[in-house]
């Protein structure tokens, strides 16, 4: 397993709803692929409250039967694939139902690879997605014969609203996300979203830490 990041919010927002962590950049796998809600979590506002996220950055792939793939749909998935050793290839076939098979090398371990066999039905039901953390990220429509690549480069957002874990969004459509940026050597940020929708700089758990030790010696 890969390093740990996190991100604790404190949510001092004006209303409930769904804080959800997504990747903006899904071109990464397919031009035409989508982003998905990566992780989501309701969430009450109060003075105490927060809430955590936290994930590795081992990455596989997962297929789901979505119907067509667009914003407003679920990505499900139906079986995941984490390579081992030296087999980051992993090729979706369909005899009847959709499947994972024939794990091997790809030509870079830096990579990962998604081969589609020409089994695969002309107008897929399908979509095949690259998961991190165990959660899916990107989909794209499985297509027969279509050969996929990714190489993780991974840029983190953080947005309130109604989402679920899953969601097919429209990256552009998301209002007033925060990006996460973790500086080298950082894995742990905190935020705050405040109640006029705004949201605190991020910064490391240490810093985080050390604010509030001051603020409970000045009480």
């Amino acid at each position: 397993m890969g390093m740990i990041y996190s991100v604790t919010v404190n949510n001092h927002a004006s209303h409930s709803a769904y804080f959800m962590v997504f990747q903006n950049d899904p071109t990464q796998l397919a031009p035409n692929a989508l982003s998905l809600a990566w992780f989501a979590r309701f969430s009450n506002p109060g003075p105490t409250s927060r809430v955590k996220f936290q994930w590795s950055v081992d990455v596989g792939f997962a297929w789901a039967e979505t119907g067509e793939l667009q914003p407003g749909v679920q990505f499900t998935p139906t079986e995941t694939y984490e390579p081992s050793g030296a087999n980051n290839k992993i090729t979706l076939d369909c005899n009847r139902t959709y499947r994972f098979v024939n794990p091997s090398q790809g030509p870079e371990q830096s990579r990962l690879y998604l081969a589609q066999s020409t089994a695969i039905p002309a107008r897929s039901a399908a979509a095949v997605g690259v998961t991190m953390g165990g959660s899916t990220v990107y989909a794209v429509q499985a297509r027969t014969g279509q050969n996929l690549t990714f190489s993780p480069h991974p840029k983190y957002f953080i947005a309130y609203g109604d989402f679920e874990e899953g969601d097919v969004i429209d990256v552009g459509a998301i209002g007033n996300p925060l990006e996460l940026a973790y500086p080298p050597g950082v894995y742990a940020l905190t935020t705050t979203l405040n109640a006029d929708g705004s949201w605190d700089q991020p910064e490391s758990l240490a810093l985080s830490n050390a604010s509030r030790l001051r603020m409970l010696a000045a009480a």
